[in-house]
């Protein structure tokens, strides 16, 4: 996820985390097509679809969704990505970069019907 981030700076990037068990095992990083991509993400509808698929072909759902603020180093999510959030039981994970260039990774769960968000917990293995 840092390394489709890192490409698409300054633009922000996306794509699906898929699993199982809640655990992610798989990254399929998706084409931003907004029409503002600096300011914004929209996922290509083929990739999102053939991305979808690839995971059902592995037995995997869909666990994540990510996405990049590239100039927030504390990101958080914008009233577009709340309202956007049409996945409630997947965790939505934003990536930003501080002043080092380091990334930064936060989780959330968004909530689309009720207009809000909260950090969530996860745990990262690499």
């Amino acid at each position: 996820m840092f390394a489709h981030a890192r490409e698409c700076a300054p633009a922000e990037c996306c794509g699906l985390l898929g699993g199982r068990g809640g655990a992610a095992a798989s990254v399929y990083p998706l084409r931003n097509v907004a029409r503002e991509p600096l300011l914004a993400y929209e996922a290509a509808p083929e990739e999102l679809f053939d991305a979808q698929r690839r995971m059902r072909a592995r037995g995997e759902g869909l666990v994540g969704i990510y996405h990049s603020h590239p100039r927030s180093s504390d990101p958080a999510p914008s009233p577009a990505d709340v309202r956007l959030a049409f996945y409630p039981a997947a965790v939505y994970f934003i990536i930003g970069f501080d002043e080092r260039g380091d990334g930064v990774l936060r989780a959330f769960r968004i909530s689309e019907r009720e207009g809000c968000w909260e950090r969530a917990q996860v745990e990262v293995a690499e």
